[in-house]
């Protein structure tokens, strides 16, 4: 009896765990996949400061623009708009697999050649 409970009880916490999963913003620029992969459509590859490197999903995400980018840049995309050279801010959940899905990008940076 008390090992049925306890066992129901762990499931329900392990449960919960993804119901309660919390956003996590990271920063850093985006970049071109490792050479020995292909351009996942709707994934972008963001290098952190510390050279960690996160793929990030983000087909769904809201792109918007920092203010940091002058308003003359600003303009509605989508993912189409994030390319290598941009630094970025990435509100994201991971999943259970351990891969960011992420909810909001903003451009900080464009890119040094973009007029």
């Amino acid at each position: 009896m008390w090992n049925r409970a306890i066992a129901v009880l762990n499931l329900l916490v392990l449960l919960a765990g993804s119901v309660w999963a919390v956003d996590g913003t990271f920063q850093g620029k985006v970049i071109d996949p490792p050479s020995n992969l292909p351009k996942p459509q709707g994934w972008i590859y963001v290098q952190g400061r510390n050279h960690m490197l996160r793929r990030v999903e983000v087909s769904h995400a809201s792109i918007v623009f920092s203010n940091s980018v002058p308003d003359s840049q600003h303009r509605k995309c989508g993912v189409e708009c994030l390319t290598a050279g941009q630094e970025v801010r990435v509100t994201a959940e991971q999943d259970h697999s351990g891969e960011w899905r992420a909810k909001r990008i903003e451009i900080i940076r464009l890119t040094s050649n973009r007029t």
